[in-house]
């Protein structure tokens, strides 16, 4: 089944009331988005708002009808108070940050065009990758994505080619630490050659992660022409994956500060805790099950009490019965296949 998908996709996997967007790239994830479909994502939509604030480099504050404030970018500097305007949001709200927006694309009829799913793909993953829809959670299963999903959130990352990148996200900032790790290093020039490709792993787990704010990024010690040789470096880079980006260069204390607007939130913030996240794979079990039965109500999910209750309040296959067994530990099942 998998032999037959180019080896870069994108994999939009819906079932079980939620909705999945995955970007693979040799058969690992490299970027990813989901949400609960009760509560789907504002993200993507267009709606007419009317300028309330200048700021500057095209950044406006704006309101919309039901009063809610926006921070709209490339906005056109003759623009005015009080102007309309017509803006794409492309951002979650956090804590009581303003939701982000930009200006409607110039191919707009196109993009209005597109139901919410594609707009989302549209906007924050590489146009023009092949797109597979997965209703049954096949895929994300025979690609064993779920410990894809549990490595993404360890703070650890062993690079290739020698060190370590620590990541820590606190309340206020992302805190990422570059090690060379017993890495032997001749020169300074060395130093900033694995310095840049840090960077570029950083980036790329920044992306997986869905990691947005302020991020300091603590780089091994190095004299003041090859930090300045890194920073354009990493302004280069940073602009090619994040088009609203800050780079703001080392502060005094020697980090290196960057600001990347919040989109979606953050991976770790979809599943509250460990076991919300094994519920949600007991359910897509479930539907993983449904598509390969020949034949109707010959499956059995046996489960703990708590597991029983919660999988009533979702929306589950019809032909798979669920038996509740007191005798289970409460968040404990499994599937029992009746032979005939």
């Amino acid at each position: 089944m998998i032999d037959n998908i180019d080896d870069h996709f994108i994999l939009v996997d819906k079932c079980a009331d939620q909705t999945r967007i995955i970007e693979i790239l040799s058969n690992k994830i490299v970027k990813m988005i989901f949400w609960l479909d009760k509560y789907p994502p504002l993200i993507g939509s267009v709606l007419d708002a009317i300028i309330i604030k200048k700021l500057n480099g095209g950044l406006v504050r704006a309101k919309i009808e039901d009063k809610t404030i926006l921070s709209v970018r490339g906005v056109s500097e003759s623009s005015n108070i009080n102007n309309k305007i017509r803006v794409v949001i492309t951002s979650e709200k956090f804590e009581d940050k303003p939701i982000q927006a930009r200006m409607l694309p110039t191919n707009s009829k196109d993009y209005e065009n597109l139901d919410d799913l594609r707009r989302i793909i549209y906007l924050f993953f590489t146009k023009n990758i092949p797109i597979i829809e997965d209703l049954y959670a096949i895929y994300w299963n025979d690609l064993d994505l779920d410990s894809q999903f549990i490595a993404a959130l360890q703070p650890k990352v062993e690079l290739s080619d020698g060190g370590l990148i620590w990541i820590e996200k606190t309340k206020t900032a992302t805190l990422i630490d570059i090690d060379t790790h017993k890495l032997l290093l001749k020169s300074e020039e060395e130093l900033l050659e694995f310095c840049k490709r840090a960077f570029i792993r950083c980036v790329r787990e920044i992306k997986l992660r869905n990691i947005g704010g302020m991020i300091i990024i603590d780089f091994p010690r190095m004299s003041y022409n090859r930090k300045k040789r890194l920073h354009q470096n990493i302004t280069e880079i940073g602009k090619h994956y994040f088009l609203d980006g800050n780079f703001l260069g080392f502060s005094r204390l020697v980090l290196y500060e960057m600001y990347i607007p919040r989109n979606f939130g953050s991976l770790e913030s979809y599943y509250v805790d460990r076991n919300s996240y094994n519920f949600q794979n007991h359910i897509r079990s479930l539907w993983r099950k449904s598509k390969e039965l020949k034949s109707k109500n010959n499956v059995k999910f046996l489960c703990g009490t708590t597991l029983f209750t919660n999988l009533k309040k979702r929306k589950v296959p019809p032909f798979i019965n669920i038996i509740k067994r007191s005798d289970f530990p409460h968040d404990h099942g499994e599937l029992t296949e009746i032979k005939r």
